[in-house]
């Protein structure tokens, strides 16, 4: 067994197995997609699961992807149409996941744009109250402009600083299953298995 991987998985060697059953192929495809198979989503509930079993595993554990086929599809869906339908659906989640993390980072740095100038606005306006007299008035007015000029910086260093590791790793997730490899057995698994 793959050291610190969940014993649920089945061991084919040194490669990890998520087994996926499917009464027909199509189970794997989203019905409401009109496009061909190749170029169809996947069922959302599928890419859930891959995608959670692949979170279970070490960074760098070899994982094999096997669709267990009880039934023959009609029409007849080759092996090589699920393998680049899988590939495909991922190799695009990559994108999206590119893309949002470029628009990331865009509104970061529009946020940031607008945070110092409201953290420099306020900042001044608080040296400004040094003209006024001295009394407990000015120095609150002082505190809050201060304050408040700071508070506008917290939303632009979230964004760049946090908000957008998620998706980071979902994008690195993404990239694990897309280079895993992928095979299609027909039957039930238990049939497939060689016997001790």
């Amino acid at each position: 067994m793959n050291r610190g991987t969940p014993p649920r998985y089945r061991h084919e060697g040194r490669k990890t197995c998520v087994d996926i059953k499917l009464r027909t192929v199509h189970q794997l495809f989203d019905g409401r997609d009109p496009a061909p198979f190749r170029e169809r989503d996947l069922e959302e509930d599928a890419v859930e699961y891959i995608l959670g079993a692949f979170q279970e595993f070490p960074p760098k554990a070899d994982v094999k992807i096997v669709f267990w086929i009880a039934e023959e599809s009609t029409p007849l869906i080759s092996t090589e149409t699920v393998v680049e339908a899988v590939r495909g659906h991922f190799a695009y989640e990559i994108e999206r996941l590119q893309r949002r993390i470029r628009e990331h980072v865009r509104l970061g740095q529009l946020t940031l744009a607008v945070g110092l100038s409201v953290l420099t606005l306020f900042l001044t306006l608080a040296e400004l109250t040094e003209w006024l007299s001295p009394s407990t008035f000015r120095q609150i007015l002082k505190e809050g402009l201060v304050i408040t000029g700071w508070v506008a910086m917290w939303r632009p260093l979230e964004v760049l600083l946090y908000d957008w590791w998620p998706l980071v790793r979902q994008r690195r997730l993404c990239k694990r299953v897309l280079e895993a490899e992928i095979a299609v057995e027909g039957g039930r698994e238990e049939d497939q298995r060689p016997t001790a």
